[in-house]
């Protein structure tokens, strides 16, 4: 909802304002991305903190490729790594927590009720929704945080997936922007081998996970 308020809202400043919104949105946009560039702290903190409300990290992760290319790549995937693991553990708590017990207040005036415990193949749909193309990793934090899984299973599950993916996009765009190709294929490999794997979970969910 905050990416569609986001693109609504950048068309119709550009509707209104013309060329001259278009150029002040651009001109925004650079210096925001010249600061996370040039300021790693900040640019790992954003990855830490916003996707947390809804932003995608995608375009945050080809910053970190774009800050590993002049600076190292591996060195940006670690700092990416440990920013995604602080991200899954204040979502989780957030989720289990304070978010839980506002939820079922809510839920008290209709005939729906989160679970006491999770599922008992609640590790098989983690790793499903971990690995499901198209399925946003931060609504998986929250979901999984709302239905009680346990800390530890969901770290299990969640970093693995979460560094290998983070790891392949900001290899990528260090190799594209770097000139280090052979950090682009190194990425576009992890990529290639994330989706795969999603492929084959999936095609095994109704012998394992119904």
């Amino acid at each position: 909802m905050v990416l569609a308020l986001l693109i609504f809202g950048y068309f119709l400043l550009i509707k209104i304002g013309g060329n001259e919104a278009k150029l002040w949105i651009e001109n925004c946009w650079q210096a925001i991305r010249l600061t996370l560039i040039n300021n790693g702290p900040l640019l790992f903190l954003a990855i830490a903190i916003l996707p947390g409300l809804v932003l995608p990290v995608a375009p945050l992760l080809g910053l970190a490729g774009v800050w590993g290319g002049e600076n190292g790549p591996w060195l940006s995937c670690f700092y990416c790594t440990i920013s995604l693991f602080a991200n899954l553990c204040w979502t989780y708590w957030l989720a289990k927590g304070p978010a839980r017990g506002i939820l079922q207040k809510f839920l008290t005036k209709s005939r729906f009720k989160l679970p006491e415990s999770p599922p008992k193949n609640m590790l098989e749909w983690a790793l499903i929704l971990r690995l499901t193309p198209g399925v946003p990793f931060i609504f998986t934090n929250y979901g999984l945080g709302l239905i009680g899984m346990s800390f530890t299973s969901y770290l299990a599950v969640s970093i693995p997936v979460l560094a290998f993916t983070g790891c392949g996009y900001v290899l990528a765009f260090a190799g594209i922007f770097g000139g280090g190709w052979q950090y682009l294929w190194a990425g576009a490999c992890l990529i290639a081998i994330t989706i795969i794997l999603g492929r084959f979970v999936l095609k095994r969910k109704p012998k394992h996970a119904d």
